[in-house]
């Protein structure tokens, strides 16, 4: 018998919950183990192996599988039949090809957020500090001015150029489900939901703040990102991502 998944998380990571909701939609039994923002970096050197302090991390009781992407190819070589990636070779490739795209959307994605909420010290630190301890929470926010600058300085948030560019590759991605999706049908590919539409809407899920999100429904978190909710109210690929979360993403 297989062992008992565990999935390392943020909270507040879109990559995370991407991750999750693969496994939570597949039906497949595992432990979530989430961390603490900064406080991790130890804990992802080892059991990543990659050199990189990225979650989500899978670890399947035989090794570790760091990266949502390779944890989606994982999942559907180890636990076939895996339903959110078609066997039709066609439409497996189409899957694969929107979810690579919405990766790459999700990185801007974080620059863009943070764009607006890093100054919010108290918004933020209540963010990073969900499944701290009260000493760890302690340890964040008397760090925070530090890790406010190590932050700012990795996402390049004092590049004007770079926000920029991440704005623009938010909006192409929003425009382009849009324009996938005008003709009513409700996926992105096929009939039925797949990882691409979980990609998607999860990595997007930071702006469009579904009801059903725990973290992004906040009132606090949505208050942090108030210029980016207004400036993207009403564009159809957000009303389609919160739709999504009502259809599929219910506890």
């Amino acid at each position: 018998m297989p062992a008992m998944l565990k999935l390392h998380t943020f909270s507040v990571s879109h990559f995370s919950e991407k991750a999750r909701w693969l496994l939570d939609a597949s039906g497949i039994d595992y432990i979530e183990e989430p961390w603490v923002p900064f406080l991790h970096i130890v804990k992802t050197l080892r059991k990543g192996g990659r050199g990189a302090t990225t979650v989500p991390i899978l670890d399947t009781g035989e090794g570790c599988i760091q990266d949502s992407t390779r944890i989606l190819l994982w999942l559907e070589k180890h636990r076939a039949p895996f339903s959110l990636i078609p066997v039709d070779a066609a439409l497996r490739e189409q899957v694969l090809a929107v979810e690579d795209r919405f990766d790459r959307v999700g990185n801007h994605v974080v620059r863009y957020a943070y764009s607006v909420s890093l100054d919010n010290a108290e918004g933020v630190t209540k963010l990073w500090t969900i499944d701290a301890t009260p000493g760890q929470t302690r340890f964040i926010r008397t760090a925070y001015p530090l890790l406010r600058l190590v932050f700012r300085s990795k996402l390049k948030l004092g590049n004007a150029a770079a926000i920029a560019a991440s704005e623009q590759r938010f909006g192409d991605g929003l425009d382009w489900i849009a324009e996938q999706l005008k003709d009513g049908r409700q996926y992105l590919v096929g009939t039925q939901l797949t990882a691409a539409d979980i990609s998607a809407a999860a990595l997007l899920a930071p702006i469009a703040c579904p009801d059903e999100h725990p973290v992004y429904s906040q009132a606090d978190y949505r208050d942090g990102i108030a210029p980016l909710r207004a400036r993207w109210d009403g564009h159809p690929a957000l009303d389609w991502v919160r739709q999504l979360y009502r259809d599929h993403r219910r506890s």
